[in-house]
């Protein structure tokens, strides 16, 4: 009889493959999927209008690549101190403070993303009144976005944040192919329209699920000891990954203005697009990572250093959490890397005619493909020790990566067109070996972080 009931349970464990292959496309998707998506809409848009007008709407995706970029910015500062204070609230159980953070993070947010590009677009800028209106709108619509985004996946929601975003770029779709608008505005509408309901849909939720009582302002989460580091790291982390693109627009030797605010570079951001987009499947390896191979065995670690257990247990969780590293890098450097070099020898074999590309200098693509597969690196070494809750040294590694990013960029400019991209790859590979060197020592002392962090904390 106790056969027949293993029997069972093991076979009621073991999972189907049509399971198994829905399961890692959700995944992937939840990786990877609202930047996919969005990418999809912008070009499907941006495709339509070109065949309707046979002219490139330059000043709608300056608008929206502007606006991305500076709510990044803004309210990376504000939602990792959230996120940093929702653990701690999740943990405890106290869901009336998630509720009080969120408003006040959101308020916060809107402040200063409505404030800060209202002054830069009225001050710099001489597009027309309405440009600017959905500017500053879709601004604070993304900062808001960021931060109900960060909301939702420290409360494990990443699945519905998901479902609500592919709901509303179908809405952006069908209402573009129903009105078929050719002009900035509406297409700035309609895109913004799409943004709204997962950031609606985002709030609703929370407040539907976590409302207990009247809600009040609670800025609790920007009077933490280290929220200072923990803001700061991550908007240097941002500011780093935009500033060679920030360099190159505002350079008089290659950028191209609209107005004096807004500039851009052909030659430097179409292959950063295409090298952004190939890097999904870096992302995808670093999430699938994170999630099945650092969380479970470092969340074992703390539960039996808590409950002294003997050493010889701690010593097969932190080897798990050891191999999960190993295994999580080589994914990322052997797959991705194999993928993206094999990219770049069809390239160079001219599978893929010159005349076909949306860009003149074959440098710039080689050096930025090649750099984002040490940025997924990086990108993977930096949630591990943000998930480690070490950010003294996140902030030290932001700052070198945002240094060698801007002298490196600097220095290509100075040296031709033929270094336009190097300044990203340096700094992307020398980033991803410092952490590297410095997540392996974190891990290798972690017994000695976690007490040391308990003692910080009851002090």
């Amino acid at each position: 009889m106790s056969g027949i009931v293993f029997l069972k349970k093991r076979h009621i464990r073991t999972t189907s493959l049509t399971r198994a292959v829905l399961r890692e496309i959700m995944d992937a998707f939840e990786a990877v999927g609202i930047w996919f998506l969005t990418v999809l809409c912008l070009v499907v848009m941006g495709a339509t209008v070109w065949l309707v007008t046979l002219n490139t709407p330059i000043i709608y995706y300056l608008l929206l690549t502007y606006a991305t970029a500076l709510s990044l910015i803004i309210a990376a500062p504000v939602h990792s101190m959230l996120t940093r204070h929702l653990l701690d609230e999740i943990f405890l159980g106290n869901l009336q403070s998630i509720i009080n953070g969120m408003i006040a993070a959101s308020t916060l947010v809107v402040v200063v993303a409505t404030g800060f590009s209202s002054l830069i677009v009225f001050w710099m800028s001489r597009i027309p009144l309405q440009q600017k209106i959905s500017f500053i709108s879709l601004s604070t619509l993304l900062s808001l976005f960021w931060c109900i985004g960060s909301v939702l996946s420290s409360l494990r929601k990443e699945r519905i944040f998901f479902f609500l975003f592919v709901t509303g770029m179908t809405l952006t779709l069908t209402l573009f192919f129903v009105f078929r608008p050719v002009k900035v505005e509406p297409l700035m509408l309609i895109f913004s329209l799409g943004i709204t309901i997962p950031v609606a849909g985002g709030y609703g939720y929370v407040v539907r699920l976590y409302l207990r009582e009247k809600t009040r302002m609670d800025q609790i989460f920007l009077k933490r000891s280290e929220s200072f580091k923990i803001g700061i790291s991550l908007f240097t982390f941002y500011l780093g990954f935009w500033m060679d693109k920030f360099i190159f627009w505002f350079s008089p030797k290659t950028g191209q203005a609209v107005d004096p605010l807004f500039h851009y570079y052909v030659e430097y951001d179409y292959p950063f697009f295409v090298a952004t987009i190939i890097m999904m499947v870096g992302s995808v390896m670093v999430y699938k990572g994170i999630k099945r191979k650092i969380i479970a065995p470092y969340e074992a670690f703390i539960f039996k250093l808590s409950n002294n257990f003997p050493f010889r247990e701690l010593a097969i969780e932190k080897k798990r959490l050891f191999h999960g590293i190993g295994q999580v890098s080589q994914s990322v450097l052997i797959i991705y890397g194999g993928i993206s070099v094999y990219i770049l020898f069809l390239l160079y074999i001219r599978i893929i005619p010159p005349p076909w590309l949306p860009w003149k200098n074959p440098f710039v693509f080689y050096y930025l493909l090649l750099g984002t597969i040490f940025f997924s690196l990086y990108f993977f070494y930096f949630l591990v020790i943000q998930y480690l809750d070490d950010y003294n040294s996140l902030l030290k590694l932001n700052i070198l990566f945002l240094t060698l990013n801007v002298s490196g960029s600097l220095i290509s400019l100075y040296l031709g067109d033929k270094y336009y991209g190097i300044g990203f790859m340096t700094a992307s590979m020398i980033s991803a070996l410092a952490a590297f060197v410095m997540v392996n020592s974190k891990v290798g002392g972690l017994e000695f972080e976690v007490f040391k962090k308990a003692l910080q904390q009851k002090s």
